[in-house]
């Protein structure tokens, strides 16, 4: 073995400099490589000697021939023993060098099982074949005999490197998706700038306006008291709800541009609805339309953020009570089916134009006049987050449906 390692270390050092590296990751990266495999080299004696140990203790005669059952057999039974002392050698040694008994990532010495199974499965056969040609045919046989193992290693490197081409490209192709997640959202943030620009324009254009209004009224000294306050409390008023649009764009854009991060608690979705109805009741009482909440069976405790998805639910919610005409109704319904938890929300308007239906959830795609288009976009981002689906369909009676279904089982809670 030690010639065998002289003669060899200058072609090793030959496909070096050609570019081949034939030495193990473990070896080549070591500081100390000649040491390294001198260490191994000894494992491996060892294993041999345990092996030759156990075939002669237990009666088997050399040389070994084809044919002979019993002593294969006893051959089979000192490979076991063998390989058992070499595993256990490797690991021992790589945990005195590296500090862990074997090395994770690494196919064939990953752990016990699996440096006994490559031993077993894969050079045992091998020496088998090597030893049985050796004995038979003598020096020739055993180069016959190597023949497989030559072929067997060259199939080993090129799926090992075929392997690590895939997780190299598999590296890349996750970098390009995240880079185009990224570049996809900053498009949306620059297309939805361009689409709530003029609004914003506007808004502040009003609230100059406003406060040069207000200025004028403070500053006339002619009028009654009475007329001055009352002028100043309307224009107040409307920088107050000037004000608040301009809040609820900014908003939009920030919430639309963020990246969520989901922060779980098991709990009932029935609870929240209650209080999401009560929440809308005044607005909807407002607008002289009729709110109706019923839990069928949906009161299944699962996995879910309470603080995004209620505002996901009140996103769909407000824009069904905004479709909803005067004197019409908004029905709230909760039920489980299978493992989905379904929340439907139903109203009485003119429903969705066909030719809107798949464009719906878009980002900036809105049909009233002061909509950002995000509202819906928005809930629709939480529920996917939650791993469920958002959908919406006209209703053959009149209005839409927008279904909201939600799994029992998440992935998070599998985790």
């Amino acid at each position: 073995m030690v010639v065998s390692l002289v003669l060899t270390a200058p072609v090793l050092a030959m496909l070096r400099r050609w570019g081949v590296v034939a030495l193990p990751h473990t070896v080549a990266s070591d500081p100390r490589p000649a040491w390294r495999v001198c260490e191994l080299l000894a494992v491996l004696l060892l294993a041999l000697f345990a092996r030759y140990l156990l075939y002669r203790s237990g009666g088997g005669t050399i040389p070994l021939r084809i044919g002979e059952f019993e002593s294969l057999a006893r051959f089979v039974m000192s490979e076991v023993g063998g390989w058992a002392v070499f595993a256990l050698g490797y690991g021992m040694q790589h945990r005195v060098r590296y500090g862990v008994l074997y090395t994770p990532g690494l196919d064939f010495a990953a752990s016990l099982p699996s440096l006994l199974a490559t031993g077993l499965f894969l050079i045992s056969p091998h020496v088998a074949i090597m030893t049985l040609g050796l004995n038979t045919f003598g020096i020739a046989g055993l180069y016959v005999g190597t023949l497989p193992v030559g072929a067997a290693h060259l199939l080993m490197r090129t799926l090992t490197l075929r392997r690590d081409e895939i997780e190299r490209q598999n590296v890349r192709v996750q970098t390009m998706h995240l880079e185009l997640a990224r570049s996809e959202r900053m498009a949306a943030i620059g297309q939805m700038s361009s689409a709530i620009s003029h609004q914003i324009l506007q808004k502040v254009g009003l609230l100059g306006l406003q406060c040069h209004l207000l200025h004028d009224v403070l500053g006339d000294e002619t009028a009654p008291a009475e007329t001055l306050l009352s002028d100043a409390r309307e224009r107040v008023e409307q920088l107050d709800a000037t004000i608040t649009d301009l809040n609820t764009t900014l908003s939009d854009l920030l919430i639309f541009s963020r990246d969520f991060a989901l922060h779980l608690d098991r709990s009932s979705l029935d609870p929240l609805l209650r209080e999401l109805t009560e929440e809308v009741r005044e607005v909807a009482t407002a607008r002289r339309v009729e709110v109706v909440y019923r839990c069928e069976n949906g009161e299944a405790p699962f996995l879910f953020d309470r603080i995004k998805l209620k505002q996901a639910l009140l996103n769909v919610l407000t824009n069904a009570l905004e479709a909803s005409p005067s004197g019409g109704r908004v029905e709230l319904s909760l039920r489980l089916q299978g493992e989905w938890v379904q929340v439907a929300v139903r109203d009485q308007g003119v429903g969705i134009p066909e030719t809107d239906l798949e464009r719906l959830f878009s980002p900036f795609f809105s049909t009233k006049e002061k909509g950002t288009g995000l509202g819906l976009t928005f809930a629709q981002k939480i529920v996917a987050l939650h791993q469920g689906r958002l959908t919406a369909r006209n209703n053959p009676a009149g209005g839409a449906t927008f279904l909201i279904e939600l799994p029992l089982l998440s992935v998070q809670e599998e985790v």
